[in-house]
């Protein structure tokens, strides 16, 4: 029997679903069935593929949300001097992989399950979370504090973080995640737009994007000691 399919989301009346407490971010249980994933023997040669192409070298890019890849491989073309890694849950990645130059990787994964256990601590210099979508289930929701632990993880030092949403309820959510970090310059963009943005246009919809840069690590001994 098919599984039911899921409710229709109005991305103008969606609420938040309440978090959860932040789970251990290396065991995430998410889409794609999360980390574990890629402790699987079949899953070898992908978890092979990716931390190869992760592996020190290049700038590193990362697209999170790629769908069918048209802006991040004409990120890959304008700028071959560095790597670009594009993450998508759904299958609309798998045919935009097969054009990829040898710069840019496109994976049908969980973004989450990418960042904490194949792509190395401080190596992403830009990381670019484009139009997440929404969802009742908060397992499946991206713009989280728990999220955001990754991606500081993933970041370099001075590597930045740019969020792209048209729904106001992830605009909220964006902002309880990385709301306190710095703000940085957005990092450079080709004229090709993905599929969401050209609706986002078509439509007239308003658009909230913010960069972010890593927040600064604490000094030791800067904790309070209660003066």
């Amino acid at each position: 029997a098919r599984r039911p399919a899921a409710a229709r989301v109005d991305p103008d009346t969606w609420v938040p679903p309440v978090l959860p407490d932040s789970p251990d971010p290396h065991h995430i249980r998410g889409t794609l069935y999360g980390t574990r994933l890629y402790d699987q023997p079949e899953h070898a040669a992908f978890v092979a593929r990716i931390r190869a192409f992760c592996a020190p070298g290049p700038p590193l890019a990362v697209e999170v949300g790629v769908d069918r890849g048209y802006r991040l491989l004409a990120h890959a073309r304008r700028w071959p001097e560095q790597r670009w890694l594009g993450v998508e849950v759904r299958r609309t990645v798998e045919a935009a992989a097969d054009h990829a130059p040898d710069n840019a990787l496109l994976v049908r994964g969980d973004a989450r399950a990418v960042l904490s256990r194949l792509v190395p601590a401080g190596r992403v210099a830009r990381l670019d979370v484009l139009f997440p979508t929404p969802s009742h289930d908060p397992r499946h929701l991206l713009l989280t504090p728990a999220f955001a632990h990754l991606v500081a993880r993933a970041l370099a030092p001075d590597g930045v973080v740019h969020v792209a949403t048209d729904v106001p309820g992830l605009a909220t959510l964006a902002e309880q995640a990385f709301g306190t970090w710095p703000s940085r310059p957005p990092p450079p963009s080709g004229p090709v737009q993905s599929r969401r943005e050209k609706v986002c246009a078509r439509e007239a919809r308003r658009v909230w994007r913010w960069t972010w840069g890593r927040p600064a690590e604490p000094r030791p001994g800067s904790a309070s000691r209660g003066e």
